[in-house]
């Protein structure tokens, strides 16, 4: 609905996998397909006690998702595990259930989840896991009196990820559902004020969506909507100290727009 500013890529370092996990000996890491997130979840299934359905644990936290194959001559999923499972082993991983491929490794100061399953014929895709919190955000609650910031200004009470740089705005109209007065509801036609920025260290998806979306309700938002698969957003609205405020947050890769419209500013009394 709102035309998401484009700005240049930045150039980041190239992510690597942790400590906690070694490539297998004669594996190695199917070219691209490395995919390291800074918040993220997954499920991994551990064996029960006998005679039960399986326990499904959901891990939020740090992930790496890629491939493993042959090093050398192209190998089948039975040979590459023959060369995984030990591995883990070696590495102090301790199976959670072993015909599923599930491990855990834990220490004083850490604790890592890894499972593995077939990706076609000739690579195993493995999901690594380290528990940990999203990143958090405060933002203040808008006040009484409207704000009308300078275009190369933040919003005072939506502010951007850390380390963002504003590269530019833009002015748009868009139909929203309000309170036209004499307990009257209709759709009306307001401006809505883009600012986008680059992202030197951009989130995952799902950490942008979780960590806007905890500190806009704790700010006194409410929230109407939010995804992070293909499209990345936060929806929300803001009712009061007699405010009107509409606000929608996106993502995409480095980049992030922050759209807003006063509603209760422009609608007259």
């Amino acid at each position: 609905m709102y035309p998401l500013l484009v700005v240049p890529a930045l150039i980041q370092a190239a992510p690597g996998l942790p400590p906690a996990f070694a490539v297998p000996e004669g594996l190695q890491i199917k070219p691209g397909t490395l995919q390291v997130s800074s918040y993220d979840e997954e499920t991994f299934e551990v064996q029960a006690a006998a005679g039960q359905g399986p326990m499904r644990v959901t891990v939020k936290g740090r992930s790496w998702r890629f491939a493993l194959e042959s090093a050398g001559v192209r190998a089948g999923i039975f040979s590459l595990l023959q060369k995984f499972k030990p591995a883990l082993m070696a590495g102090g991983w301790t199976w959670q259930w072993e015909q599923r491929n599930v491990a855990r490794r834990t220490d004083k100061t850490s604790d890592w989840w890894i499972k593995a399953g077939p990706s076609g014929g000739a690579a195993l895709q493995v999901v690594l896991m380290q528990p940990g919190e999203p990143r958090k955000l405060t933002l203040l609650p808008p006040g009484p009196v409207p704000e009308y910031p300078k275009p190369e200004e933040d919003f005072p009470y939506v502010t951007p990820w850390p380390g963002a740089q504003i590269v530019g705005w833009a002015a748009s109209q868009a139909p929203v559902a309000a309170d036209l007065g004499d307990g009257k509801q209709g759709f009306v036609g307001v401006n809505w004020i883009e600012k986008g920025y680059a992202l030197p260290d951009p989130p995952s998806p799902y950490e942008f969506v979780v960590a806007y979306r905890e500190a806009l309700k704790a700010a006194g938002w409410d929230i109407d909507g939010d995804s992070h698969g293909n499209v990345v957003q936060v929806q929300a609205s803001y009712f009061r100290n007699g405010r009107d405020i509409r606000l929608l947050l996106r993502l995409a890769d480095n980049t992030m727009a922050i759209s807003v419209a006063d509603v209760g500013a422009q609608l007259k009394k």
